[in-house]
This record gives C-alpha cells, structure tokens and sequence, in this order.
C-alpha cells in the first residue's frame, strides 16, 4: 500500500471505543481521533458515496484489533469526509475530487482548525425508544443531535426519552452502582413516557 506523505491531506475519523453493559454498548471513553486515509483512498467513489455512521461501512475504517479492543465500538467518519472533500452531502464528491485525493493532489488541513474537529463537543448520552423502551448509547453534542443518531440507527421506531450520561461514569469501567443508576434513571424515565402515554 502507497505511503503518503505528511504534505497529503489526512482524513481524521472519530472512533468511540464502547464496553457491553448486559445488551447495550456504552462508551465510558472519550473518543479518540484516528487517521483513517489510507482506508479512504481505498474505496471507489460509489463506496464512499454510500457511507453512513454506525454502520458497517463506517466501521472499516478502523482496523479495532490494531487498537488494541476487542468489543463494541463505532466510527464517525461523514462530517469528516464532508470537511475533507469540502462538499455539503457525499454525493456531491465527484470521481475527479477522489482522483485528487488519491493522486496527493489535495493540499493538508489543519486537522486542529475548530470546524474539523468538534470531538471536544460530544457527551455521552442513553436514550430508550421502541415499544419496549430498548437502550441506545451514543456520543453527541447535544439532545438533538442525540436523538437524530438513535432516530438513524432505528429507522420509524419513537424516541421515549433521553439523558446525558453521568460524568463520574466515564473514563473507568463502571462499577456496579454506576449501572445501577444508569439502570434507575432510564427506567424512572421509561415509566414517565409510559405515564405520559397514558
């Protein structure tokens, strides 16, 4: 595989290492930025056009098991490939911006310019949804954006409720009362949209 040179614009993508807490992955870790380029100028141009987060395709820019982690975990890559190409939506990357790219002909972004990267934004949030108040774990930079991602990865299930994570929950493994009272707030919210519905 082709080395590329520092002078060759990077793609920086959020990979957010997770741990199973009985069937739901969590993030007790902040997220960490990895250099995913290679793996980019890989794809064809109908690949990258069908890129989607917490998804399949999203996870393969990542090689996990390099990284040293064995469980859950998901990749954030779209807003980084939108600031990479400078385009508003994938599809209006064109086979000759992916040439470019390919070929080193794209200058090097600041990969610390603010509007790169809004890592340092993102919190962790648990929202329930569906019929049965199923769990979903995410990192994002406020409710709404919390919501769009469940909404995204549950296509037409309804959003009950949502709440940000604890502080003193992350970075550590959690400990019993830590599940405990994640435990206790989803279901205290569980039984209010359930009351609400009544």
């Amino acid at each position: 595989m082709k080395t590329h040179s520092n002078t060759i614009r990077r793609l920086l993508v959020t990979f957010v290492v997770q741990e199973w807490i009985g069937n739901t992955a969590m993030s007790f870790s902040p997220p960490e930025q990895v250099d995913a380029t290679d793996h980019l100028l890989s794809l064809t141009l109908k690949e990258l056009h069908s890129v989607k987060d917490r998804d399949g395709s999203s996870d393969e820019f990542v090689d996990a098991v390099a990284w040293g982690h064995y469980g859950p975990f998901e990749v954030r890559v779209v807003d980084a490939l939108l600031a990479y190409f400078g385009v508003s939506q994938l599809g209006d990357i064109t086979q000759q911006m992916l040439d470019a790219a390919k070929a080193g002909e794209l200058p090097a972004l600041d990969a610390k310019a603010p509007e790169a990267d809004r890592s340092h934004l993102l919190q962790s949030w648990m929202l329930t949804y569906g019929a049965y108040a199923l769990l979903f774990a995410c990192e994002a930079e406020n409710i709404t954006h919390a919501i769009e991602q469940c909404e995204n990865a549950n296509p037409g299930e309804a959003i009950i409720g949502a709440f940000k994570v604890p502080t003193a929950c992350l970075g550590q493994a959690p400990s019993i009362d830590q599940v405990d009272h994640v435990r206790e707030m989803v279901t205290q919210q569980t039984a209010q949209a359930a009351a609400a519905l009544a």
